[in-house]
């Protein structure tokens, strides 16, 4: 069969991070074929793992803003997709609190947020307040209260978008590393090394990449800038500390150092707000002393010796809004950039809207007879009939592998054989959450390197953590390094 017949789509969606996920879903619902090129092993590898996960009320966006627009659309939408997929979304609204002298920055918020078309939005008094957040310092006089303000887990939605796309029909293409873009007689040939797709429509959702894939496909120039945000995640013991996301009032370089509940259960401090020449995301003590601070002066109690992770993510902006856009210089080329936050918020609102323009460009919609992707068992979710009934059927549904998040040897190998595979342990990590409890994986991860070997059949050595970071060397006996 000829290369380009087998590898032809409608569309290519280059960038498997929450935007390209909800833009690959939302054009497979319209009945394109869609294929999905992720540079990495696994999809939500940048800044989607690791940002603040929530779904933001839109108060904070200058009226008339893309991330306006797209920010107040995409929070309405959120709760029926989550619905739809199995996952969890938490309607905790949020909180950005001042002191005596932050009232007219908050009334300011207050006046966006009335603009932008955001619900139910209060300024509260301190007494009023301590009602919602009695662990709130006693600095704190005022706060704006946004009720429509939500909490995700990002990797988890944007996991269940592409396996639901590719339930109804989308490919995913994982190490897809795109080098090359050609056009030949309006078809877009998309090249890593030695493989092709083939496309009338491209669509660049690259997120840190964004400016190189424009640039091989000849489009506009794209200037990017990168800021690093180092964050603390508390242990489960110190979830209730807080309620809702609390801020300080915003400045220039974003909302702010905040604390927050997690969807599952932990307490989550940061982010920093360090601008880096170039993609990296180590983390500092500088940076940690820097969270500790400045959280402790807006709640009491925090227990920073329950920490139990370091890590950064790096968000990436062009300029003070959103690009999303069909290219002015390449036809049927369509580029997001500087999807910072709210871009977490605004996500599928913008898959609808690059959907809408396709099909102004030419794309022809058809009818799917969509199927609904199944959630992976969640034992914890379960009775205990229920679980004893899942038990009787499958002894692996009993079984412990991972003892800080109670999860068992036959959830994980319902993910080992889902539509996207996990290629590492990060993979499986992402999915289900072991090596994410308090001892971040001291017990489960050689339990997870012999499930993971015997369901793809490899030696452990070949198992990764993440990327090439290898976990095994060797074996120490039966012919490793005590026999040699």
């Amino acid at each position: 069969m000829d290369k380009q017949i087998k590898n032809q789509y409608d569309v290519v969606v280059i960038g498997a991070g929450i935007v390209g996920s909800f833009v690959c879903n939302a054009l497979t619902q319209r009945g394109a074929k869609v294929c999905l090129c992720e540079a990495g092993e696994d999809v939500s590898l940048g800044a989607t793992k690791a940002n603040s996960a929530i779904i933001h009320a839109g108060y904070d966006c200058v009226p008339g803003t893309n991330k306006a627009k797209f920010n107040v659309l995409g929070n309405k939408m959120y709760e029926k997709i989550a619905k739809r997929l199995g996952e969890k979304i938490i309607k905790t609204g949020s909180l950005v609190v001042a002191d005596k002298d932050g009232l007219d920055g908050l009334k300011e918020l207050y006046r966006r947020g009335e603009a932008n078309g955001v619900a139910g939005l209060e300024i509260l008094s301190h007494n009023e307040l301590k009602r919602l957040e009695p662990n709130l310092s006693d600095e704190i006089a005022y706060g704006l209260y946004a009720p429509t303000a939500k909490l995700i887990s990002p990797y988890n939605f944007a996991i269940s978008l592409c396996e639901e796309s590719i339930v109804n029909g989308a490919e995913l293409k994982l190490n897809f590393k795109v080098d090359k873009i050609c056009k030949n007689s309006g078809i877009f040939e998309v090249k890593s090394g030695e493989n092709a797709v083939f496309a009338k429509y491209i669509v660049n959702c690259a997120g840190s990449g964004c400016a190189e894939i424009n640039r091989l496909a000849g489009a506009e120039k794209i200037d990017l800038k990168f800021t690093k945000g180092e964050y603390i995640i508390l242990d489960k013991t110190e979830g209730a500390v807080v309620s809702r996301p609390i801020f300080p009032l915003p400045t220039k370089k974003g909302k702010g150092i905040l604390v927050l509940p997690t969807v599952s259960g932990n307490l989550l401090l940061g982010p920093t707000a360090q601008d880096i020449s170039e993609y990296e995301t180590s983390v500092s003590t500088a940076g940690i002393s820097e969270i500790k601070q400045k959280t402790s002066a807006m709640i009491k109690g925090l227990n920073f010796r329950k920490a139990i992770k370091f890590y950064a993510g790096v968000r990436v902006k062009s300029g003070d809004d959103f690009i999303v856009k069909l290219s002015d210089k390449v036809e049927n080329f369509f580029y997001t950039a500087g999807i910072a936050s709210p871009g977490l918020a605004s996500a599928p609102a913008i898959a609808e809207y690059i959907a809408d323009s396709l099909e102004r460009a030419g794309l022809k919609p058809k009818t799917v007879n969509w199927k609904l992707r199944k959630p992976y068992t969640n034992t914890k979710k379960l009775s205990l009939g229920e679980l004893n009934a899942l038990i009787a059927k499958n002894g692996k549904y009993g079984k412990i592998v991972c003892r800080c998040e109670e999860i068992t040897e036959g959830e994980i190998e319902e993910v080992l054989k889902g539509p996207i595979k996990p290629l590492t342990v990060e993979g499986v990590k992402r999915r289900l959450r072991p090596t994410m409890g308090r001892c971040q994986g001291s017990f489960c991860t050689p339990l997870l390197i012999e499930m993971m070997s015997r369901a793809y059949k490899v030696p452990v050595e070949e198992i990764r953590f993440r990327g090439e970071t290898p976990l095994i060397v060797s074996p120490v006996k039966e012919g490793g390094i005590y026999e040699g």
